[in-house]
């Protein structure tokens, strides 16, 4: 009997651990749940609940934070946001043809909220990761620089869900023809989006947050997506999140 008291009492100790523990979250967009240990110049340790222990590197490191993991809401609504939804976004991060690499990953946040049927599932200003698919830095003597990339990941309450987006491509100065709506801004951008979209109200929304930012430059024979840029990606898959309040 006493033992099984002892199994019940280490059992509890360790929900009551996990419910408290401390919240890392990588620029990755993963997020891993445990117990801060030290921080030293080359990053953090951090042991998981499941007992292993890992320096995180500081440049791989978001942001963490201590107290209780966030609990999903089982009563909330679900939302499903169909494939063919238009995303806007708004490059946190800077890349360039000249020092992309293949793999790379990046940061943005939504540029509007994403919802449907009347419901929101993610505000505006969520992180979103997304990855480098392909890269080509022109040479002095020739060559296109292009970029390829994708939206990965979009991160609520502090858990990272994974998305399949369309890619954006862009490269040199023989853009196609999608640099069209990407090189549109303010008002311009959101009808044409809002066309796109078949929602007149959902463009002046996005031309508002737009402003004059261009979301391509040409630099040189290079190319790059500057940080604050805005880019449009579609939902390839279906994505079901809770609706928020």
């Amino acid at each position: 009997m006493r033992v099984k008291h002892l199994a019940l009492v280490l059992a509890l100790a360790g929900l009551a651990s996990a419910m408290s523990a401390d919240t890392l979250r990588l620029k990755d967009g993963s997020v891993v749940y445990g117990t801060f240990n030290s921080r030293t110049p080359e990053g953090i340790q951090f042991t998981d609940t499941s007992g292993n222990t890992i320096l995180y590197l500081q440049q791989n490191v978001a942001s963490l934070t201590f107290g209780p993991i966030p609990a999903a809401n089982p009563h909330a609504q679900m939302v499903t946001i169909p494939a063919g939804t238009t995303m806007m976004v708004r490059m946190v991060d800077t890349l360039d043809t000249a020092t992309a690499q293949q793999g790379q990953s990046f940061s943005a946040t939504l540029a509007a909220n994403l919802g449907a049927n009347g419901y929101v599932v993610a505000h505006r200003g969520t992180p979103v990761y997304g990855q480098v698919l392909e890269v080509n830095s022109a040479g002095r003597l020739g060559g296109t620089s292009r970029m390829s990339i994708q939206l990965t990941q979009i991160v609520i309450g502090g858990n990272a869900t994974p998305i399949i987006t369309d890619t954006y491509d862009t490269q040199g100065k023989s853009s196609t023809k999608r640099s069209f709506f990407r090189l549109l801004g303010g008002a311009g951008l959101g009808a044409a989006i809002g066309a796109i979209a078949g929602n007149a109200g959902m463009g002046a929304a996005i031309g508002g947050v737009a402003g004059g930012t261009l979301a391509v430059v040409q630099r040189g024979n290079q190319v790059q997506i500057p940080s604050e840029a805005l880019l449009q990606f579609v939902l390839e898959q279906d994505l079901t999140l809770p609706a928020l309040p």
